[in-house]
């Protein structure tokens, strides 16, 4: 049984309340970046939809560069919030969470010292609109299809990685027609709360206090106050 040793999540998740981890420094022998995503210990990733903009209906997933396995983590329903013509500009096909993708959170356990990397496999009408890779020399001609906000490090700090995909690398557009807008799919992959590192180890960061709400009596005839005090920890 593998042991999951790391777990980093997506800023809204913190958001609410659903993950509570800190992630240690990272090594060397870990990436993330558009040669390939590595890490030296099982570690469990969340990413979030962002938004998209464009024609495609598209999937985004992880593939294992070793086996070539792949494993779909968002979906569109639709090509856009929308029903709109491929000559309509207006709204450049906007895709927001909870409608183009219903289901706009995922989480992926990358295996230990195992080569990834991250795909957006698209279609337009039914036709196959071609596949493309953070890994760069995995696509067509060796040309970069994602940009990545930040490298390992923004695992580390909280502020996450924003991955921002351009899928007209495929093969229903021509190079001259390319317009390279990193627009067409919006990931954000883990951010976290930071921790601090003392001498005996992690620290987890206090959470800030609670409001609570209590009525205090005051002198009669004047009815009850309400007043509003931080809760002590």
């Amino acid at each position: 049984m593998t042991k999951k040793s790391k777990s980093i999540f997506s800023p809204l998740w913190w958001g609410l309340g659903l993950a509570l981890a800190c992630v240690s420094p990272a090594f060397a022998s870990e990436s993330f970046d558009n040669q390939a995503i590595q890490f030296d210990k099982d570690t469990s990733v969340e990413f979030e939809f962002v938004e998209s903009r464009g024609a495609y209906q598209s999937t985004f997933g992880i593939v294992n560069l070793s086996t070539g396995e792949k494993t779909p983590l968002l979906r569109e329903v639709k090509p856009s919030d929308d029903n709109q013509q491929i000559s309509s500009r207006n709204k450049d096909f906007l895709g927001t969470p909870g409608n183009t993708v219903p289901n706009p959170f995922a989480e992926f356990n990358f295996k230990a010292n195992t080569p990834y990397s991250l795909y957006l496999e698209s279609t337009i009408k039914g036709k196959d609109g071609g596949i493309v890779y953070t890994s760069s020399r995995a696509n067509k001609a060796g040309n970069q299809q994602a940009k990545l906000s930040e490298n390992f490090s923004g695992l580390e700090d909280g502020r996450g990685v924003k991955i921002s995909w351009d899928d007209t690398g495929s093969v229903l557009v021509k190079p001259s027609k390319d317009d390279s807008d990193f627009n067409d799919f919006v990931v954000i992959a883990g951010g976290f709360k930071p921790c601090r590192y003392g001498d005996s180890g992690l620290i987890p960061v206090q959470p800030a206090p609670i409001p609570v709400e209590v009525e205090v009596p005051i002198v009669k005839p004047k009815p009850p106050v309400r007043q509003i005090i931080p809760q002590t920890w």
